[in-house]
């Protein structure tokens, strides 16, 4: 294989752009896999940091299942590049089919979307149910059951319908890490013909 087709491979792989491609790939001397885990580790390193980049491309994408029910998402990253791309149009349409598919409809994106006054709420609601307790217990189970009420409710904590080993959170992060830029869910919507 020539230096032009391990470099056209490892970018197919990786999405990577071809300057860091030829140096992962010059660092790894020469061997095809070797770059690919160093372009990944190098990625999932950046992840932290492009959660403080603005994702100003955003895309629409819906599903709709048996004309019954459907999705619709915006989905926000940074360049048009990144926003035409395979992968990113995979995990637009992925979360799309989650949000019709998950048997409890996500209300909010994430944690920190939910309204401090709802939050405020579900956890008093919750500490009613355990009148009597130690303090310290009744923070531990008021934790557990905001937890569950985050798994349920939030679509990024939710697990993903056809791996439900990974959140929807993780999925995004993934792909995030894969092509180098920060990916957000900015608005969706669940709709059900009654």
């Amino acid at each position: 294989m020539t230096n032009t087709e391990k470099v056209k491979h490892i970018r197919g792989v990786t999405f990577s752009p071809i300057n860091k491609v030829s140096d992962a790939l010059t660092r790894a001397n020469g061997d095809v896999d070797a770059a690919i885990k160093i372009l990944v580790d190098e990625k999932q390193a950046d992840a932290n940091e492009m959660a403080n980049r603005v994702a100003n491309t955003k895309i629409v994408h819906s599903y709709v299942h048996g004309n019954r029910i459907g999705a619709m998402i915006v989905l926000a990253c940074q360049t048009d590049f990144v926003a035409k791309n395979e992968a990113f149009l995979n995990l637009a349409k992925n979360i799309c089919m989650h949000i019709v598919s998950t048997p409890v409809a996500p209300i909010y994106t994430d944690e920190t979307s939910v309204p401090a006054d709802t939050r405020q709420a579900f956890e008093a609601e919750f500490a009613k149910t355990c009148v009597g307790k130690p303090p310290q217990v009744v923070e531990k189970i008021v934790a557990g059951k905001m937890k569950k009420f985050y798994s349920e409710r939030c679509l990024y904590n939710q697990p993903f319908v056809r791996e439900d080993t990974v959140t929807i959170g993780q999925l995004i992060k993934d792909v995030s890490s894969t092509l180098g830029e920060k990916i957000e869910v900015s608005h969706f919507v669940k709709v059900v013909a009654q």
